[in-house]
Order: structure tokens, then C-alpha cells, then sequence
């Protein structure tokens, strides 16, 4: 978090990610924390006298600070006024680097933080999900959710319980359980050699963690014998 180029690319995911609603801000709350930094990055500290009301409304840009399921609950007018409200009530002055990184810490304790979710697919010949679902993927394994509400997940699968997973240019499936006792979802989608790559490539990482955890281990035991 150190470098400031990974800093901004991950800002920029989890802006777009709580403006698109992919991390679900359940109530105004959240939001307007999230909408107050936002504000603090793109336009420096408050100022009275040029964040005025219509300062972000006269170009419709108030839809870029607010998460998109949420945006209709309020007049344009109402959200500005708050966001401009929780700007000012900020505090100490915020470097643009200091906001991205509270930015940040505060949307990773989102339930869906990290996940990259693919476009709504069909669901074939499984009677135990909905007849299309999101997928979504992260360090934790396999999530699939309803196409309109990423709210609550429909299955979780742990990469510690899926046993195979498999790729076509139309399909994806994976099997959760174990050899002898498995079951298996199948997804029509154009997007299942990406979902795929994704999941080796979690899978790889983890993998590595654990070796060097191990590694970490037997170092820590011979520096302790040789004491």
C-alpha cells in the first residue's frame, strides 16, 4: 500500500466497484463516509464558499459519489447537500493520499471486498440455484448471487471444499465435496476460461502462502534449536 501507483489503481477499483453496487453500501450511511472522501480526493478540503449547493448537481456529477441502488432513494439535491454536509465534518485536512487510504480501509471491511464478479449466466440442469446467477470469486472461494441483488449470496463454496473445476467456450462448471461425494455446477457463460484463470490463479497464491508459512516455520525452529 506503500507504493502510490497500486494505491490509486485500488482506489479506482473500489470506487467503481461501490458506485456500480457490486460492494453492497446497505444503508446512506456508509455511503456518504465513502461519498465525504471521495469529495476530499477529487476536490481537496471543504471550502464554504465554493461547495455550495449546485456545485455538484449543475453537471449531474452527484451520480459518481453515490452507489447506484441507492442513488433514487433521494433527490439529486438531498444527496449533494449531504455529501457536502459529511465533506465538511471531515475534520483535520486530509491529504489526497491519506483519503485514498482511509477510502480503501473502510470499503475492505465490505462483505464483497476483493470479489470479481462475472456477468449474469444460465444455470444448467441444477435445481439447487436460481435459473441465472452472478458469479463471483475471491480469496475465499466460489460465491453465487441473484442478478439483481449481490446483497446475499445464494451458495459459498470454500476453495478448501470445491474439488474440480472445468472451462469451455461456452461453459463453466465445479464439483464442491470429494471424490467419492461431490456435486457439480454447470453455468453457460462465455466468460468461464477467465473465471477459471481466475480461480488457478487465487489457488496458485494460496498455495505459495502456505509453502512460505512453512518456510517461515522450519527457519523459526532451527533459529530456536541452535539457541
Amino acid at each position: 500500500m506503500e507504493d502510490l501507483i497500486a494505491k490509486d489503481l485500488i482506489y479506482k477499483q473500489a470506487h467503481q466497484c461501490i458506485i456500480a453496487s457490486d460492494y453492497h453500501c446497505a444503508t446512506a450511511e456508509p455511503a456518504l463516509k465513502l461519498a465525504s472522501l471521495q469529495m476530499q480526493i477529487v476536490y481537496g478540503d471543504h471550502d464554504p464558499c465554493k461547495h455550495i449547493p449546485g456545485f455538484l448537481t449543475t453537471n449531474e456529477s452527484v451520480k459518481n459519489f453515490v452507489p447506484k441502488h441507492l442513488f433514487s432513494s433521494k433527490k439529486p439535491n438531498d444527496w449533494e447537500a449531504l455529501i457536502l454536509k459529511q465533506h465538511s465534518l471531515l475534520g483535520k485536512p486530509l491529504s489526497n493520499e491519506e483519503a485514498k487510504r482511509e477510502y480503501i480501509d473502510t470499503v475492505r471491511n465490505f462483505e464483497h471486498y476483493g470479489t470479481t464478479f462475472f456477468p449474469p449466466c444460465k444455470t444448467l440442469n441444477n435445481r439447487l440455484l436460481p435459473s441465472k446467477v452472478v458469479i463471483g470469486v475471491n480469496y475465499e472461494g466460489i460465491k453465487t448471487f441473484k442478478t439483481r441483488d449481490k446483497d446475499a449470496h445464494v451458495t459459498k463454496h470454500l476453495f478448501t471444499d470445491i474439488y474440480s473445476w472445468s472451462s469451455s467456450a461456452s461453459t463453466f462448471a465445479f464439483e464442491y465435496g470429494t471424490q467419492f461425494d461431490s456435486t457439480k455446477f454447470t453455468f453457460e457463460t462465455k466468460h468461464g476460461a477467465i473465471i477459471a484463470s481466475t480461480i488457478q490463479t487465487y489457488i496458485d497464491l494460496l498455495v505459495q502462502l502456505l509453502k512460505n508459512g512453512d518456510s517461515d516455520a522450519e527457519e523459526s525452529e532451527t533459529v530456536s534449536s541452535e539457541k
